[in-house]
C-alpha cells in the first residue's frame, strides 16, 4: 500500500484517492486502472492502525453506512473444535458417519468422495505414512479432534506459518493452565512421536494459544462447530457493543457487515461475548478465554449504558432502589444500593448470580412453566432487565409461537399478549446493546412482527379493534418483517424461517373475518396485501445479491 499522498503506481505527489478504500493515491486514471489488477484484492474501507495499548486494530479509512458489507476474509486456518459432540467430516466439515471411515487414514467422513477433498489430503498422507490409523468411537465429548487443527499448521507453507506466528496466542499465561497441562501431553505427544513431525511444543501450543485467542466459532447443520482464523477480522478489536456482525458462506468465507453507521478513523469492532451478559459474566469470560479484561464504555458504566443488566433490587429500602457495583472493572468493589445506599460485598453477588445461572441452566425449555415461575419466583429480587430476567424472557420468546403445543395458532389471547410484551421488553435491551442491524434485534424483529399480526386478527374477529386499526397493526407488522429480512437474507440457516415467517403474515393479512356490517362480514381491505410481494421480493433478492450467504446443504423445514 503506498504513503499517504504518493501514487501508488509512480510514487509521484497525487490526489486522487481508490474511491473504495480511501487508502491509496493514484496520479490519474490509467495509473488506477494499472495498479487495480493487484490492488483490487486488498481493496476494503479499513486498515491496520497499531498503538501502546490496542495494540493492532482495524479503523475505518471512510464514513462507512450501516448495513454496508466491510470486507471478506477467507479463513488461513480451519478445523473443528478441541471438543466435538459428534463425527466431524475431515473433508467438507459437515456431520460424519463412523461408519463411513476415510481408507487412508480412519477419520470418519461424510461419504467416501471427501477422502480425496483438498484440505483432507496432506493430513491424510502423513497419518498414512506414520502408520496411523483413527478409531473414533462417535460418543460424546470427542477428544481426538484437539490434533487436527495444529496438525493443519504445521502442514502449513512457511509463508502462512508466519502470519499464524504474528498473531497473539497469550502462551505464557495458557501454558499453565489445566488445559494447556492436557494439550502438551496429548496433542503434542501425537504430533511430536505418533506423527513424528518435526515441531516443538512451542510450535503446537503456540498455535493452540493464537486459536483460543483470535479463532471465530462457525456453526453448521446438525450441530457441528468449527474454528476458523481469519487473518484480517482478528485484527478487529472487542467491544461489549459492537458495530459489525458477521456471517459465514458456503466455502467458510467471512462477510463483515457494519450494524450502524461508522465514521472515518473510528475502531471497527466486534465481541467475544453475548449481550445479554451482564459486565461480571462477560469480563470472566474475556478473561479466561481471551485473556484481557475488557474496559469498554459499557463495561466501565455501573449501569451498563442505562440498561442495568447487572442489578439487583434492594431488599433493605424493599425495591425501592438499584443494588450495583460501585467499581465496575474492579471484581472486589463492593456493590451500593444507590438509594438507601445498603451495601453488598462482591463476593455475596458473585455467589448469588452462580446459583441463579445454574438453575436457569437445568429448567425444562420445551414449555413456559418453569421459566414463567423464575420470574415470578425472582421478582422482587432481580431488576426486570437483569441478565439473568433476560435470558428467561428470551427463551420464552422462543417458546411462545415456536415449540409445539405453543405455535402461533395455539395461543390464547393472555400468551400473545405476554409474547408482546416480553419482545418489547427484549427489544428496548438489545436496541441499546447491539443497535441498528445486529442479529439479535432482527431475530426479535421477527418474533415480535408474528405476535402483532396474531393480535391484531383475534382483536378484529372478536370486533375490539376497528377495520383501520387493525390494517395499520398488520402494516407495522409488514415493515418489521421487511426490516428483520435485509438484515436475516444474508444468515445461512434463515431462509427457510424467513419464508415460513412471510407464510404466517399473510394469512394475517388475509382475514376473512369482520365487525357485523349489515349481516355481512367485511373484511380487512387489500392495503396490506399490497406488502405480500414488496416482503417476498426482500426475501427473493437475497438469492441475487452476490455478498448473500448461501447454505451448503439444503435447509430442514
Amino acid at each position: 500500500m503506498s504513503s499517504e499522498g504518493k501514487c501508488a503506481v509512480c510514487f509521484i505527489e497525487a490526489a486522487q484517492q481508490c474511491a473504495g478504500c480511501k487508502a491509496v493515491y493514484y496520479c490519474g486514471r490509467e495509473h488506477q486502472k494499472q495498479h487495480w489488477g493487484r490492488h483490487r484484492f486488498e481493496c476494503r474501507p479499513v486498515k491496520v492502525a497499531e498503538d501502546s495499548v490496542q495494540g493492532r486494530y482495524l479503523v475505518a479509512t471512510k464514513n462507512i453506512s450501516q448495513g454496508d458489507l466491510i470486507f471478506t476474509d477467507s479463513p488461513l486456518l480451519i478445523g473443528p473444535k478441541m471438543v466435538c459432540t459428534s463425527p466431524v467430516c475431515l473433508g467438507c466439515h459437515q456431520l460424519a458417519a463412523v461408519d463411513c471411515p476415510c481408507p487412508g487414514c480412519g477419520w470418519p467422513l461424510c461419504s467416501l468422495n471427501c477422502a480425496s477433498a483438498h484440505q483432507h489430503k496432506a493430513e491424510c498422507r502423513v497419518m498414512q505414512e506414520k502408520g496411523y490409523r483413527a478409531k473414533i468411537a462417535g460418543t460424546p465429548p470427542i477428544t481426538e479432534y484437539a490434533c487436527i487443527v495444529p496438525l493443519r499448521y504445521l502442514l502449513m507453507p512457511e509463508e502462512k506459518k508466519k502470519i499464524v506466528q504474528s498473531l497473539q496466542s497469550h502462551l505464557d499465561f495458557r501454558r499453565k493452565t489445566p488445559l494447556y497441562a492436557v494439550l502438551r501431553n496429548n496433542v503434542v505427544g501425537f504430533l511430536t512421536q505418533a506423527l513424528k513431525l518435526e515441531a516443538t511444543e512451542d510450535d503446537v501450543l503456540g498455535v493452540c494459544g493464537v486459536m483460543d485467542t483470535n479463532a471465530f466459532e462457525i456453526r453448521r447443520d446438525g450441530g457441528v462447530k468449527l474454528r476458523g482464523l481469519y487473518p484480517l477480522a482478528s485484527m478487529m478489536n472487542h467491544d461489549c457493543v459492537p458495530n459489525t456482525r458477521h456471517v459465514f458462506d458456503s466455502e467458510d468465507k467471512m462477510l463483515v457487515f457494519a450494524t450502524v453507521d461508522i465514521a472515518k478513523g473510528a475502531a471497527v469492532t466486534s465481541t467475544y461475548t453475548q449481550a445479554l451478559w451482564a459486565t461480571h459474566q462477560r469480563r470472566a469470560h474475556l478473561k479466561t478465554t481471551k485473556c484481557f479484561e475488557c474496559q469498554c464504555l459499557r463495561c466501565s458504566d455501573p449501569s451498563e449504558l442505562g440498561t442495568y443488566l447487572g442489578a439487583i433490587l434492594c431488599s433493605k429500602c424493599n425495591g425501592q432502589g438499584k443494588v450495583v457495583s460501585t467499581a465496575p472493572l474492579d471484581d472486589t468493589a463492593p456493590w451500593k444500593c444507590y438509594n438507601c445506599e445498603a451495601q453488598m460485598t462482591a463476593k455475596q453477588v458473585t455467589w448469588g448470580n452462580q446459583a441463579l445461572q445454574k438453575e436457569l441452566e437445568a429448567m425444562d425449555k420445551t414449555g413456559p412453566q418453569q421459566l414463567e415461575a423464575f420470574l415470578e419466583r425472582y421478582k422482587a429480587i432481580l431488576h426486570q432487565t437483569n441478565s439473568h430476567a433476560l435470558q428467561a424472557k428470551l427463551a420464552l420468546t422462543q417458546i411462545y409461537g415456536n415449540t409445539p403445543g405453543y405455535l402461533l395458532q395455539d395461543l390464547n389471547d393472555l400468551q400473545v399478549e405476554r409474547k408482546l410484551q416480553l419482545t418489547h421488553d427484549l427489544l428496548d435491551v438489545a436496541s441499546v446493546l447491539e443497535p441498528g442491524r445486529s442479529r439479535i434485534r432482527a431475530q426479535l424483529q421477527l418474533e415480535l412482527q408474528a405476535a402483532m399480526a396474531l393480535q391484531a386478527k383475534l382483536d378484529f374477529e372478536t370486533e375490539r379493534i376497528t377495520r383501520e386499526r387493525a390494517e395499520e397493526i398488520l402494516g407495522d407488522a409488514v415493515g418489521l418483517l421487511k426490516e428483520a429480512t435485509e438484515v436475516l437474507k444474508t444468515e445461512p440457516d434463515m431462509e427457510g424461517k424467513l419464508q415460513e415467517k412471510l407464510m404466517i403474515l399473510m394469512q394475517q393479512l388475509e382475514l376473512d373475518g369482520g365487525v357485523d356490517n349489515g349481516g355481512e362480514n367485511e373484511a380487512i381491505p387489500e392495503g396490506p396485501n399490497d406488502e405480500h410481494a414488496a416482503v417476498q421480493q426482500a426475501i427473493d433478492n437475497s438469492n441475487e445479491e452476490p455478498v448473500i450467504v448461501k447454505p451448503r446443504a439444503p435447509l430442514r423445514r
